[in-house]
Formats: structure tokens, sequence, C-alpha cells
């Protein structure tokens, strides 16, 4: 074991959703199912539907919280978008519910602008508007009722994915609870929908994401009983932040080699530690920029607008967390919210080999996707309106001038050196 031989506890390793990345991912932390013997399997094991596949030294794989944000609205800004308990949610529906709702047309147009993919605040405020709809309109007529329906009903998982990781005020079991709850809604449409409801593989990464979160707790209790555990911290965030710092200190020389990483990171984590202790220095980009909120969803105003483990509020003492009372209460939250959907879970209880990352009994990484399981959730070169004849051409156009660049350069690298030899 590498544990025994370093003495060092590799908890997770995180990916932003690279799709090679990713399934490297798979082959290291779903190798087998969860030993027995180990001191994390009583506390996991009572988790109903929780996938406990893992790798060696029960290792487990993450993916960025932050980039899932981004995952969804990319993915809402497409015409084939998600179908939701039978309903298609096309991108000029959720136009025309905001529009009803009273957003302003400036508004709903920053939110589909097709050209902010990776800004994760314009993501965060697309799933706020959703999840903030009223279930009833003054709308009566049907097809407006029924996609009013289930905008809401998406809004809830959008709601339970993404309120943890914000709301300072809430501690590290009600985050558990809101994650559970996300969950069990998820393998519902999933269930009734299959890859119509959302891609595959966006599917598996969430759950991937939330599966991590309770083996981490679970972990810290073991190794560190009177610990605190902050749901923040997981992802790749922290590790971005650091080559952020660590491309300023290198400054123009951008593609830095081996050893003036080794060299600087010294420095770098300096630097991070120091805006950890004064977060009103950090004045990191503002498309990666999220709000702070409160119980209320009310945001905290900007002067305490850095998510950090110091403006947590909420406890999060991992001996005050007991998993399976959470997970429990995650699901009884989705039974009581989506009242007419509580059957399905009713089903799945009498299935023998279901679990969040194999809803129909098989790991769905282990099945074949189909030719139409598109992921465009991923941050595409192309916008949603681009057609792939569009796309081709830009791409040839951009080789060309890069190669046109390329023998400039080399002409004018021979033509000094030329000259220098006749010096």
């Amino acid at each position: 074991m590498l544990q025994d031989k370093t003495k060092l506890r590799v908890v997770s390793i995180a990916s932003d959703g690279e799709t090679r990345r990713g399934s490297a991912f798979i082959l290291l932390t779903f190798k087998s199912p969860l030993l027995q013997d180990l001191p994390i399997y009583p506390i996991l094991k009572p988790l109903k539907f929780l996938n406990l596949h893992v790798g060696d030294d029960d290792l487990t794989c993450d993916k960025d919280w932050k980039h899932a944000f981004r995952w969804w609205r990319n993915l809402l800004l497409w015409q084939c978008s998600v179908i939701v308990n039978g309903v298609r949610i096309t991108p000029d529906i959720i136009k025309d519910q905001f529009r009803l709702a009273g957003l302003s047309t400036e508004h709903i147009r920053s939110l589909f602008n097709p050209d902010n993919q990776q800004d994760v605040k314009i993501a965060f405020d697309m799933l706020k508007d959703i999840w903030s709809l009223p279930r009833s309109s003054i709308n009566s007529h049907g097809s407006f009722l029924e996609a009013r329906e289930a905008l809401w009903i998406l809004g809830k998982l959008l709601y339970h994915m993404v309120f943890p990781y914000l709301c300072v005020d809430l501690s590290l079991s009600e985050q558990i609870e809101h994650l559970s709850a996300a969950a069990h809604l998820a393998i519902i449409l999933y269930r009734l929908a299959g890859k119509d409801f959302i891609p595959t593989n966006l599917y598996i990464d969430l759950m991937i994401m939330i599966k991590n979160v309770l083996f981490c707790v679970a972990k810290v209790k073991i190794d560190d009983p009177d610990g605190e555990f902050w749901l923040i911290l997981l992802g790749t965030d922290r590790l971005e932040e650091l080559f952020r710092i660590l491309r300023t200190i290198v400054g123009n020389d951008a593609n830095l080699d081996i050893l003036q990483l080794v060299s600087r990171l010294s420095g770098t984590t300096e630097v991070v530690n120091i805006l950890a202790k004064y977060p009103q220095w950090d004045c990191s980009p503002r498309r990666l920029k999220l709000p702070a909120m409160s119980c209320e969803l009310k945001e905290i105003p900007d002067s305490a607008d850095h998510i950090k483990p110091g403006s947590w509020q909420g406890n999060v003492k991992v001996k005050d967390v007991f998993l399976q009372t959470s997970w429990n209460r995650g699901r009884h939250i989705i039974e009581q919210e989506c009242e007419g959907l509580k059957h399905i879970l009713h089903e799945l209880d009498n299935l023998e080999g279901i679990d969040i990352l194999s809803p129909f009994g098989t790991l769905l990484f282990d099945v074949p996707l189909a030719d139409d399981d598109i992921d465009e959730s991923l941050e595409a070169s192309s916008s949603p309106g681009t057609s792939d004849s569009e796309t081709t051409d830009s791409r040839a156009h951009e080789t060309d001038m890069r190669i046109d660049i390329e023998d400039e350069i080399g002409a004018e690298l021979a033509s000094s050196s030329e000259s220098l030899n006749h010096l």
C-alpha cells in the first residue's frame, strides 16, 4: 500500500472535468468495492444508493464544484437542453419563463450569451434565477404550466447542488443534507429520462463530486476526529489559485520550466498564506468570483465576498456530523418537495445493484455511450449557434495564420543568424 510506504494519505485526486483525465481517474479510483475491514466502511455502508467503489488506499476522485456550475449553464444554452419529468426544457422556454417572472431583457441576454462560457458568476446567476422561479404562475396555459413545473423541479436540483458551497451559515451536516437531496433527485430524473435528462458523462461527474464529499468526511472522522472539514476546499480551485499567482510572479515568461516551478513554489505558497490572512487583498478575476450567501438566500456584501474557511460561520467539526442521518434527511427533503416522484425511490429500494453511479444496475462508465449521448456542457470552441462547417473553416483559418506566423518568425531568426555570422 502506498500509504504504508510513504506514511502519507492521499485522500482524493481532483479534476476540472477534462475528458481524458477523467477516464484515467476512473481507472485509478474505481478498482474494487470498499473493503469491509477498513475503518470508514461502517460509516459509509449504511448510506443507501452511495457508490462504494475505490482505488488503492481507498482513493476516490473529485470534480471541481465551480466547473460544475459552468457545466450546468453551458448545457442549458443548447437547444437540445434537458428533459425533466417528461418535459424538454429549451433555452427559449427558459427565456419565456424568466420574462414572465419579471427579469429584464438585458439580464436575460447576458445569461444566454454564448461567449461567456467560462464565467462562473454568470453561471451562478442563471442557476439562481431558475431555482428562484415560483412553482405557480399567472399564465394558466397548460404547456406553460408544465414547463414551469419541470423548471421548478430542475431548480430544486440546482439549489441543493449549489447552495451548500455558497451559504456560509450552513453547518457541515446541513451541507451534506443538501448534496444528498441533489443526489437523490438526480438519480430519479436520470432514471426517468436517461441521457435525455443530462448527458451521461455530466451525470457521472456530478455524482462523483457528491460521492467524494462523503468519503472525505468519513476519512477525516477517522484520521482527525476533533478536526474540521471545509467543503469549499475540495476541487481544483486552490491549485488553480496557486498557479495563477505563480504565473503572475513569472511574468512574461509564460512557459515556465520545471526548475522555475520548483524555485518559485515556496514563495507562491507564502503569497497564498498572506492572501488567506488578508482576503481583501485578493483581487481574483471577476468571472471566477462567487458571492457568499446567507440562509435567507441573500448575497453578503462585497466586503465579505471571499468564500474562504475564515469566512465560514457554520459548524464544520466532523465530530458533530452523522453521515447516515444527514444522508437520510436529504432523501426525506426530496420526498417532501417532489412528492410525485418519490415512488421512483421506493421502486429503486427493491432493486439490486442500484446506486448513484449505477441508476440501472451497472456502472455508467462500463456501458458504451450512445452516438447521440454528447456532453455539450463542456466549453466548446464554437457557440451553440455555430455550425460544424463554420467551426472547421475557423480552425483551418487559425491553422493557416499560425503557420504563416511561424514561417515569418523562422525567416526573421534565420536573417538575424546570418547578420551575426557576418559580424
